[in-house]
């Protein structure tokens, strides 16, 4: 048995704490609203260019504006849709 003082043992560090105060929000670019929705896109791959060889359905998260549910633009370019 060792009688040395022992180190503490590091606790985990948590999230960072954020100053929202310096974040801008985010408007919807048609309204004007700054409420968005959280909703998905659903893409279809063919199982020609799936990487398992089976047809895949992929759920992609994005963001709808609550009043006109335009989906902000550089989503839209992310996950390419027109």
């Amino acid at each position: 048995m060792n009688m040395k003082p022992q180190k503490p043992i590091p606790q985990p560090k948590g999230q960072p704490q954020l100053d929202l105060k310096n974040a801008s929000t985010m408007r919807c670019e048609k309204c004007d609203n700054p409420i968005f929705i959280q909703g998905y896109v659903i893409k279809k791959m063919s199982a020609l260019l799936s990487p398992t060889g089976k047809e895949a359905v992929i759920p992609i998260q994005v963001f709808s504006c609550g009043n006109c549910g335009t989906i902000p633009q550089n989503m839209v370019d992310q996950i390419g849709e027109q």
